[in-house]
């Protein structure tokens, strides 16, 4: 059998955030790729999502973004379809009070929205990839949220920039 070199092992932060990267690539959204990795405090996994309708509804790279693309039947400019990956992250954790006290790792740093939801459920400290940038309704322009910095400012999150390395090519 032949023996395999192993020149570097992963940091935890490397681990987490490949993942959450790998995960992302489940996205149905057109605009924003992210993915999200729920740890505890023991470096165990406690749940994963990334973004994607609701159960049922339309699939955005199916039939379109609701924002730039419209309602498939009526062609109108709608709100985002789209639940975002910590939503869906929280949601598949199946009890919130798992998160009380966990990081979250993010391919982007969450939105305003999101923000509330981590903070209602405990998570400490959120170590993003990006800067999340809100698509405006027709798609011509984005646009940065500083609540959910002043928020995370606010309550004590711990936030940091990812700066380990990539392992798989997306």
């Amino acid at each position: 059998m032949a023996e395999v070199k192993h020149f570097s092992r992963l940091s935890w932060d490397e681990t987490f955030m490949n993942l959450a990267l790998l995960v992302s690539e489940r996205t149905a959204c057109r605009y924003h790729t992210v993915g999200a990795v729920f740890v505890d405090d023991r470096k165990r996994i406690i749940s994963l999502g990334y973004n994607g309708p609701s159960e049922g509804d339309y699939h955005c790279l199916e039939a379109g973004c609701a924002k730039v693309d419209g309602n498939p039947l009526t062609k109108k400019l709608e709100r985002c379809r789209g639940v975002h990956a910590e939503i869906n992250g929280v949601i598949n954790s199946q009890d919130t009070r798992r998160l009380n006290g966990a990081t979250l790792y993010a391919t982007f740093f969450p939105c305003y929205d999101c923000l509330k939801a981590l903070n209602n459920a405990g998570i400490k400290e959120i170590v993003y990839n990006d800067i999340y940038r809100r698509i405006q309704t027709g798609g011509e322009r984005f646009e940065e949220e500083r609540e959910a910095w002043d928020l995370a400012e606010r309550r004590g999150i711990k936030v940091r920039k990812y700066v380990g390395r990539f392992h798989i090519n997306v």
